[in-house]
């Protein structure tokens, strides 16, 4: 735990032991009592090989951390979903097979009956992870083209809509599938069709799939979004863009775009919470192409910002916010139940740091689905509702965000409230989100109070966070909404209507995992 490597087979041997250490049965939290419970389930390990891979200094399988799911009585995926996000993101290539556990191979009857689940929208994110895992052994797949297009605009749909550990088991299962060759195209296709509907929604989590492919076509597709006159359009291409520029996938001929593109965002005057996705991509790119955007900017606080984050990674100095990191993560520790006396456990703080102020989105992203997936997951939740007061509007956005991920099944009220009385609307925005993935269904009352805080001088981020929160909902406040003689609202709502409401997995009613891209 207090290991200073910090890579990715690091993170994921963190994920593992932290699974186990702090499992609320003390006997499993014993490796010995662990090894015991692995025996009676007909699957013999011997401590050296815990020890293995605990230790973090080899890469460990997806079969190792379904092992830890079946051993702790976990959700099937929750940890292999996670293990494999963050190995696709940041690894070196996919982990070994793990010799000493058995994989089992779907027959044909478990094929069908897994398409006939998603067929009938019954399918769990563990269904979706199953199927993709099936086909991705293979390396060619024949499916009629109807059949393809529908399974992947089942998904599109699905992954839209999805919460918790539903929504991090298909996003696993998309990306999967994106990037097996016989079904890239009709995934793309669908994703585009899906972001493109000038009544969408929602379009980050689903556009964020074309960062797992450098074709051209996706590529084209994310700079024609850049110039879009939807600006939720725009801040999402600008997230997948930076992804992109990280990752090497655009051209040369790509890079002039970019960079105006950049300079055109930083020149606004809005907070940097507003414009992250923007800032990113400045961070991201090419020394070269920094360089000759770098001129264009006239606003000097935005070009500091960048320069500190190309230099320290983070959105602002460590030194400015070390001392709220450390108090945040004595807490989440102090508040998690062990079975042991606790030990500074110096992996929680950087994740904390990561999730919170990472200048990379994925690097935010990842850090606090790790978090969300162990069971500090509570704890964390607790104090980010408590940071997302904060007078700093960075730092109470970013808990706010770092909740979505982690989930606030124990403090819907405290959602609520900040729905309803937080005056600064991105936060509110953050907090309307948030109100939104919880699957406690919205009350009539509580609908009505949250569109009276909507009026002419209400920011369109307050107007989209609102409907998602009544849209994630369902109910019938909707339907009348889809009558209003406001446009944008009837829109919004007949789109909602027409997509259905948030889908909570049912295999996954306790975990505490609640992310949305």
């Amino acid at each position: 735990m207090g290991s200073t490597t910090i890579g990715c087979d690091q993170r994921i041997a963190w994920l593992l032991t932290s699974a186990r250490l702090l499992n609320p049965d003390p006997e499993l939290a014993r490796r010995d009592g662990f090894i015991k419970a692995l025996a009676d389930q007909g699957i013999k390990i011997d401590n050296s090989r815990i020890s293995r891979w605990e230790s973090g200094l080899h890469p460990v399988s997806g079969q190792v951390a379904a092992t830890y799911e079946q051993a702790l009585g976990l959700t099937e995926g929750s940890l292999v979903a996670v293990a494999a996000g963050l190995r696709r993101t940041f690894g070196n290539g996919p982990a070994p097979r793990e010799g000493a556990l058995r994989g089992a191979d779907l027959t044909d009857g478990d094929m069908d009956r897994l398409l006939e689940l998603i067929d009938e929208g019954k399918a769990t994110g563990a269904h979706w992870l199953r199927l993709v895992g099936q086909l991705g052994a293979y390396d060619r797949v024949y499916l009629r083209q109807q059949e393809w297009a529908t399974l992947s605009s089942r998904l599109v749909q699905e992954l839209a809509v999805s919460v918790g550990v539903g929504f991090v088991r298909r996003y696993e299962a998309a990306a999967g599938l994106i990037r097996h060759p016989n079904a890239q195209r009709h995934l793309t296709r669908a994703i585009g069709g899906f972001v493109m509907n000038p009544d969408t929604q929602v379009v980050a989590p689903v556009l964020s799939l074309l960062t797992e492919i450098a074709d051209e076509v996706a590529g084209d597709l994310v700079l024609r979004m850049l110039t879009s006159e939807d600006k939720n359009l725009r801040s999402a291409a600008s997230s997948v863009a930076a992804v992109k520029v990280s990752r090497g996938h655009f051209g040369a001929h790509a890079l002039p775009q970019l960079e105006s593109h950049v300079v055109g965002s930083l020149r606004r005057g809005e907070s940097l919470d507003g414009r992250l996705d923007s800032f990113d991509l400045a961070v991201q790119l090419p020394d070269e192409s920094w360089e000759r955007a770098k001129g264009g900017l006239r606003n000097r606080r935005a070009f500091d910002l960048v320069i500190g984050s190309r230099k320290g990674g983070e959105l602002v100095p460590t030194q400015q916010t070390a001392a709220v990191v450390q108090r945040l993560s004595a807490a989440v520790q102090r508040d998690t139940p062990t079975h042991s006396p606790h030990e500074n456990d110096a992996m929680l703080r950087r994740l904390l740091r990561e999730s919170l102020l990472h200048a990379h989105k994925p690097r935010r992203h990842h850090a606090a689905l790790l978090l969300a997936a162990t069971p500090y997951a509570p704890a964390v939740a607790k104090h980010c509702q408590d940071l997302a007061t904060h007078s700093n509007d960075l730092m109470a956005a970013r808990a706010l965000t770092v909740l979505m991920r982690v989930g606030h099944r124990m403090g819907r009220s405290r959602v609520l409230l900040q729905s309803l009385a937080e005056t600064r609307p991105t936060i509110r925005a953050r907090a309307l989100v948030n109100l939104g993935l919880n699957p406690e269904p919205i009350k009539p009352a509580e609908a009505t109070a949250l569109l009276g805080h909507l009026d002419e001088h209400s920011r369109p981020v307050e107007r989209h966070a609102t409907m998602f929160a009544l849209g994630m909902n369902g109910g019938t406040t909707l339907k009348k909404l889809a009558k209003s003689e406001t446009e944008w609202m009837a829109r919004s709502a007949t789109w909602w209507l027409d997509q259905g409401p948030a889908l909570h997995d049912s295999d996954a009613a306790l975990d505490q995992i609640g992310a949305q891209t």
